[in-house]
């Protein structure tokens, strides 16, 4: 059972959504959380001459650095009283850009809760390289709730969007909480190998899940032409599921932000929380 979470603030639409699914998280499992508060700080840059560094920057920093401790200080206030135990805590990225300054933090998590990207457009750029950073940096899992998305309960139903590889293997074992305490889990596969081999590979996934106390439906779709996250996010809708767990980025994340792939319709499409991992 996860018994720390973490949520770093990414300053884009999703990141109230994310605190909230964390909470309800938290007290599902009796976690701790963890919030991190960002403060980016830009770099110095030279004066026209090329001499020294800007003197004003020193101001720019320490506005910055107010304006952080306030925003940890608001927090905390609101979040006292929800009974979970709840950590607000401020660093900074100087040298470094803060995707990367997250990564950090959650290694030490057991699971990592972000902002999902509302768009395509430079915000949801900003959530993406959040999540992309926290998948392929940190070795835990993470899950991604959309703007407005409610976090996973007991009892709900869950995808697992399956097909032989590293990456859904792992999202499989790191979801065993999530699905232990399911109402409803569906394998979805879609154009699994054919022939006697193929069919065995289901039933292992199957009595692999049984294993773990885990009941599930093996659930095999034809693509005929359509994108694979366009079956997995149907399919998700009929359920109804409220979460999609899935293996991310089984190509390069730039290959698959720029030109397209499952993990980004997933994390562009999905109206539900996703884990994934990597």
């Amino acid at each position: 059972m996860p018994r720390s979470l973490y949520v770093p603030v990414t300053a884009t639409p999703g990141d109230e959504a994310a605190i909230t699914a964390a909470l309800a998280l938290a007290r599902r499992f009796d976690a701790q959380l963890t919030i991190l508060e960002i403060v980016n700080l830009p770099m110095p840059t030279a004066n026209p001459w090329g001499l020294m560094p800007d003197i004003a920057i020193g101001d720019v920093h320490d506005r910055l650095r107010a304006q952080g401790q306030a925003n940890a200080a608001s927090r905390r206030a609101a979040l006292a009283g929800h009974g979970v135990q709840v950590e607000v805590r401020v660093v900074e990225a100087l040298f470094s850009d803060p995707p990367r300054v997250s990564v950090d933090m959650a290694h030490n998590a057991d699971l990592a809760v972000v902002a999902g990207p509302a768009n395509d457009g430079a915000e949801g750029s900003v959530a993406h390289d959040f999540v992309a950073s926290l998948l392929l940096g940190s070795g835990r899992p993470v899950l991604v709730v959309p703007p407005g998305a409610a976090a996973p309960e007991a009892g709900g139903a869950v995808l697992l969007a399956w097909r032989p590889g590293a990456e859904a293997a792992r999202a499989l074992h790191d979801a065993l909480p999530l699905l232990r305490d399911a109402s409803r889990v569906d394998v979805v596969v879609v154009d699994p190998s054919p022939g006697a081999e193929g069919e065995q590979a289901l039933v292992d996934v199957a009595a692999h899940l049984a294993r773990h106390a885990v009941r599930a439906d093996m659930v095999v779709q034809a693509a005929r032409g359509r994108a694979v996250s366009a079956i997995v996010l149907e399919h998700a809708r009929e359920m109804p599921a409220q979460l999609i767990v899935a293996g991310g980025y089984g190509h390069s994340r730039l290959r698959e932000w720029v030109m397209g792939g499952v993990t980004r319709e997933l994390l562009l499409g999905s109206p539900v929380p996703l884990l994934l991992s990597h």
